[in-house]
């Protein structure tokens, strides 16, 4: 038998684990702060054990819960990426219900060894989602560290056409879409009609997931929506890996 304060603190820990290994296995950078308050959301899931619903408004219920628990934590940045997003998290969560219900696990002591199964769990899952992975494989999450104390978390594609090397400094230019308070660089740049010049700036440091910190870095900014992710990574960082 589990009392309420238990469950409570059960449901937030597997909650959180659900929360951090989507972001991990589809590589989307997300603050610890968007994590706590989606797990904080999950909690009104336990209000149906207080509550005399069928089955049917039970799985309504619970799909809503989840729904809200990926806006918080991930946002939205189109249809197919929040559909991806939350097909991703509930597979998992179907994963663990599955393997609690085959080990009947019913009292707070086993919820302790199964919280430590969790990492051959999860372990197992990667493996199984590995095709999957290399789809998703050009993301990566970014972090940039502005001069002034802040911190941007991003979502990062890898793009080939991206090889945009400052002339002056012969530094890479990764580019986001978003405005930040720093002092200003132009650097030029060409498409295949037309040449121009883009604002950039040197944060502090960047660490990108997968191919660690660098700070032989220039962001550059433009006024133009991304679909999917909101920075978009310089080539020749995938080929110094």
């Amino acid at each position: 038998m589990i009392y309420i304060d238990e469950l409570i603190i059960l449901n937030f820990i597997i909650d959180y684990i659900l929360i951090d290994f989507t972001s991990n296995i589809l590589k989307i950078n997300i603050s610890l702060k968007r994590k706590i308050l989606s797990c904080l959301y999950g909690e009104i899931s336990i209000l149906y054990l207080f509550i005399n619903l069928n089955n049917l408004f039970l799985i309504i219920f619970k799909i809503f819960i989840g729904i809200i628990m990926i806006l918080i934590a991930f946002g939205f940045n189109d249809i197919k990426t929040f559909i991806k997003n939350l097909l991703y998290f509930y597979s998992f969560s179907f994963l663990l219900g599955g393997t609690l219900y085959y080990f009947k696990i019913e009292n707070l002591i086993n919820y302790k060894y199964f919280l430590l199964l969790i990492p051959v769990i999860m372990n197992n899952y990667k493996k199984l989602t590995y095709n999957l992975k290399n789809i998703l494989s050009t993301k990566y999450k970014v972090t940039i560290y502005l001069n002034n104390g802040n911190i941007l978390y991003l979502n990062g594609h890898m793009d080939t056409g991206n090889n945009l090397i400052d002339p002056i400094t012969h530094k890479k230019v990764i580019i986001i879409n978003k405005k930040v308070n720093e002092n200003y660089i132009l650097v030029p740049y060409k498409t295949i009609d037309s040449e121009s010049l883009i604002k950039c700036f040197k944060p502090k440091k960047v660490y990108i997931d997968g191919i660690g910190e660098r700070k032989d870095i220039l962001v550059g900014i433009i006024n133009r929506r991304f679909i999917g992710f909101n920075c978009l990574l310089n080539y020749c960082l995938l080929e110094e890996k």
